[in-house]
């Protein structure tokens, strides 16, 4: 199996995309830890999977430093890390303010970073990181600028931290998700009818004809973390059935 014997860590591993690379690295051999907020779907998600479940929250240094700590004691190094915790609060920009700002990039992108800073004492050389950011970053959608922001600010740290990390054979890659059906719609109240017409109207937009599924993200980010394509340095994995590489005008 292509992860037997390694470690993986997976920040917001009990939901969404999150839980399906969970799945996918322990179908692959991987001892796989995962970290969430919520105790009822970290434990369901550990159960149902056979990994390691802990509750707590990226934003707290000392969550992040128990977790890594505890995978560690138990695996020795980690060998992939994939930082996932994030939230999606999409709003008009002029119903916007400074604590919706704030809260966006302090989950999203400073969660990203406090995640990242404390597994660097555990991480093995070579080592894989995979952040998951968005094509929200690339679009310029209304009512998505916080969250954008936020994305693109991952995407970037993508970039500087390659340069920086990789002499300690740590390599970073993202994968961008585009529409996918994950838990976030549920989040954000749609539920039920409406729900299907938001799936359906974002299925109608795609070119691939579908909504993405968390599968399709878990897929790539396992491609990113395996040791054979460590050539693969620094890349944002666009995953969105061609919603920014087929777009057409006036769509």
């Amino acid at each position: 199996m292509k992860f037997e014997n390694q470690t993986v860590a997976i920040t917001g591993g009990n939901s969404g995309i999150g839980r399906a690379a969970a799945a996918g690295f322990a179908r692959e051999g991987a001892k796989v830890s995962i970290l969430g907020r919520s105790e009822e779907t970290v434990v369901s998600t550990a159960t149902e999977l056979g990994v390691e479940g802990f509750v707590g929250d990226t934003t707290k240094t000392e969550d992040l430093d128990r977790f890594f700590a505890s995978v560690s004691r138990k695996a020795d190094k980690i060998n992939v890390l994939v930082a996932n915790a994030g939230i999606a609060e999409f709003l008009p920009f002029e119903a916007t303010d400074l604590d919706h700002f704030e809260r966006t990039m302090a989950i999203n992108f400073l969660g990203t970073v406090a995640t990242i800073k404390a597994a660097l004492p555990y991480l093995a050389n070579p080592a894989s990181v995979v952040l998951t950011t968005s094509i929200a970053s690339q679009l310029g959608e209304p009512n998505t600028s916080a969250y954008s922001a936020s994305k693109a600010a991952m995407g970037s740290l993508v970039r500087t931290l390659s340069r920086e990390l990789l002499p300690k054979g740590i390599r970073l890659n993202a994968v961008s998700p585009g529409p996918t059906a994950t838990p976030i719609f549920e989040r954000m109240g749609l539920e039920g009818e409406m729900l299907d017409q938001t799936h359906n109207a974002l299925s109608n937009v795609i070119p691939a004809g579908r909504l993405g599924k968390v599968a399709d993200q878990a897929n790539a980010i396992l491609f990113l973390a395996a040791p054979e394509n460590d050539f693969v340095v620094g890349q944002e994995l666009t995953v969105d059935g061609g919603v920014v590489g087929c777009a057409a005008i006036g769509n």
